[in-house]
This record gives C-alpha cells, structure tokens and sequence, in this order.
C-alpha cells in the first residue's frame, strides 16, 4: 500500500511494503552441509552400533538404535540444523515421515521399481523459510539381522519389547529402508 504525505511542501511517497535486501541462500553450500551432518551421523552410529554388537550381541545393537541414534541426532541438530532419519517402513513411530519426506521415498522407490540406482540420489529444496535435502539409506548386510526377512526369535523377542508396533522387517539387501532427512531453518530479514 503507498500513501502520499506533504512533507516541507514536498510530495513523499511512502510504502507499506518491506524491501528489504537478502542474499539468496548459497544451495550448494547448504547441501555440502547436509551430506556432511549426514556422513557424521551415519558414521557414528554405524561405530556405536558395531561396538555394541561386538560386545553385547544383536540386542545390544537393538538398545544403541533406539537410544543412541536420536541423541546422534540431536547432537547434530544445531544452529538451525535438524537431521533425522525417516522411513514409511518405521520402527519408531517419531520416525514417519512428513509430506515432503514421504514424497521423496515414494520417488526413489519408483527409481528402485524402474531398475534405476539411487546411490548417489538427493533432493533438496528450500521452500516456506527451510532448506530440505533428503538423501536415500539402503539396506547394507549390518541391517539384515534386525531388518531383515530372517530374523532370530531373541531379536524378535527384543524388537517387541522396544518396538511393539514395529513396522521395520521384511527388508533384502539394496532395499529402500528410508531417508536421511535434513532440514535448516533460513534466515528471514
């Protein structure tokens, strides 16, 4: 809205409007941060997780994942950072993805479906004030134990007591187990 004020005799135009001048963010500076929260994560947890198993078996693997993995997380969920993992396929029912992030395992598992490799595939956006990126988890052999089609009647047994609505099983190897999802709120002026 402009409104017109006489001031000293002169006609000033004033605007309701904010101009205010922002740089665009740097995307590619912000994926480069994504992918290295997301390499910090899963390297962690995949060193917390093989320690525990060495020590105390696949259950103890089991407590890392459920305890260890969202303070993991957490630690990397800084300034404006939030990473998480998401799957349509959850064990954690904190977990399930949003719109955006069921979107975007919808379309790699169509890439799978199509015989297309999705090892190096991301996506990201910014949109409503936050940058989002997402980046594909696949079933490695470490997985299969918990994940898989095959699973021990201990690990089952273990799986409930944590997970009583456990959606996560079933899995073969080079499955779709989820996303890395990885968000930044921007700065607005």
């Amino acid at each position: 809205m402009v409104t017109a004020k006489r001031v000293s005799g002169l006609l000033v135009l004033f605007s309701s409007m904010s101009y205010a001048q922002t740089t665009p963010p740097n995307i590619a500076s912000l994926e480069s941060e994504a992918v290295e929260r997301i390499a910090l994560f899963a390297n962690t947890l995949k060193s917390e997780l093989s320690e525990a198993i060495q020590q105390g078996g696949l259950v103890a693997g089991i407590d890392v994942c459920q305890m260890k993995a969202p303070a993991i997380a957490e630690s990397l969920s800084i300034n404006g950072w939030k990473v998480a993992r998401k799957s349509s396929k959850n064990r954690n029912p904190n977990n399930k993805p949003d719109g955006w992030e069921a979107e975007k395992i919808a379309e790699l598992l169509d890439m799978l479906r199509n015989s297309e490799s999705i090892e190096n595939v991301t996506f990201s956006t910014t949109r409503d004030g936050q940058f989002r990126f997402a980046k594909a988890i696949k079933v490695a052999p470490m997985c299969l134990a918990c994940h898989g089609e095959k699973i021990s009647p201990e690990v089952k047994q273990a799986l409930n007591n944590h997970y009583p609505n456990d959606l996560a099983t079933g899995y073969k190897l080079g499955d779709l187990r989820g996303i890395f999802s990885v968000s930044k709120t921007l700065e607005t002026p």
